[in-house]
């Protein structure tokens, strides 16, 4: 007698029809045992920072927003976004190994580490002004959005959210969820008490939240804010989750007591923390340097996202005693050799 698929097996064959492939999923989950010691908990890394040509967590974004651009068959794609953006390289890396005849237009504008003349930023910058087939340098982050969108339109171009967020692109996490539920069922790695990472256009927090609520399990999320409350809050979250339910119903047949289920859990397993952001987006923290500091001997760390995040981890070091940790990697750690 054949087993019934459980929900989040057939959710994640449904989803791999939605997309096309950029990276070798899934990405491995290591267990760190000389951060662990000197934690005192298990620390575990979900190493989305080596997939395919470029990681972190763009790859399973673009997945899907790649599939949206070849259904829509545009050639004309316009992104924006600030100085050493990895949501701008991403798109125009990626996008020049996959497509064959597509034009991306950039517009950027500068941030804190970019005046500063950090050589990370600065070099970032230079790369994403070498791939794009045009390439604008704005005052402001109004300025880089109201350009790329406008200018889309008049084209007919296809637009690139903020961050490569949206409620499409953020089902890649769902399966991300459904990877970290298989390892523990394989019994690779128990089940983790929390899932930290940083928090932006909320579009990994969102779709690991649904994910992990359609596997049932019990981890809860801690999303480090990197960028302003007003546009990176609970209320945001919940929308965006709403949207990503809405978008799985659209091609799947889910019952309404699983769906009322999934989005009763999802709205409850995720919290973001905004005190350790510091001046604001861009600008590094002291807390977060601290952290660099210690964990850069055992990873890659930058001075804003990561950092801050991993100053969080410290900071609730105490609480975190004995628990399971998982520390998502959203920055790229690979080398990049481009052409």
């Amino acid at each position: 007698m054949l087993l019934k698929p459980k929900l989040y097996e057939t959710i994640k064959e449904k989803l791999s029809k939605e997309k096309v492939k950029l990276a070798d999923l899934p990405s491995n989950i290591d267990f760190h045992k000389e951060l662990s010691y000197k934690l005192g908990f298990d620390f575990y890394l979900k190493r989305d920072d080596i997939l395919g040509l470029y990681g972190g967590n763009k790859p399973r974004k673009l997945e899907f927003i790649f599939k949206q651009i070849v259904d829509s068959q545009k050639k004309d794609i316009f992104i924006f976004g600030p100085t050493g953006s990895h949501h701008i390289l991403a798109n125009l890396i990626y996008g020049k190994n996959f497509f064959q005849d597509v034009k991306f237009a950039t517009f950027v504008f500068p941030t804190y580490l970019w005046k500063w003349g950090d050589i990370y930023v600065r070099k970032n910058t230079e790369l994403a002004k070498k791939l794009s087939f045009q390439f604008v340098f704005t005052p402001s982050f109004f300025h880089a959005f109201i350009l790329a969108k406008v200018l889309s339109m008049i084209k007919g171009g296809f637009f690139v959210p903020a961050g490569s967020t949206s409620e499409k692109s953020s089902l890649g996490f769902i399966i991300s969820a459904i990877e970290i539920k298989e390892d523990v069922i394989s019994k690779k790695i128990p089940e983790p008490d929390f899932i930290f990472l940083p928090v932006g256009t909320m579009g990994t927090l969102a779709g690991l939240s649904v994910g992990l609520s359609i596997c049932e399990m019990k981890t809860k999320i801690l999303g480090c804010a990197v960028v302003q409350e007003i546009l990176c809050n609970a209320f945001l979250a919940k929308k965006l989750i709403s949207k990503i339910i809405a978008t799985i119903k659209r091609f799947l047949d889910i019952d309404d007591e699983n769906l009322s289920r999934i989005r009763k859990s999802a709205f409850s397993n995720f919290s973001i923390i905004h005190s350790f952001l510091g001046r604001g987006y861009g600008y590094p923290s002291d807390d977060g340097i601290e952290a660099m500091r210690f964990f850069s001997h055992y990873m890659k760390v930058e001075k804003t996202y990561t950092a801050k995040t991993l100053s969080v981890i410290l900071a609730k070091k105490e609480e975190l005693k004995k628990k399971n940790v998982l520390f998502y990697c959203t920055l790229n750690s690979k080398d990049l050799k481009i052409n």
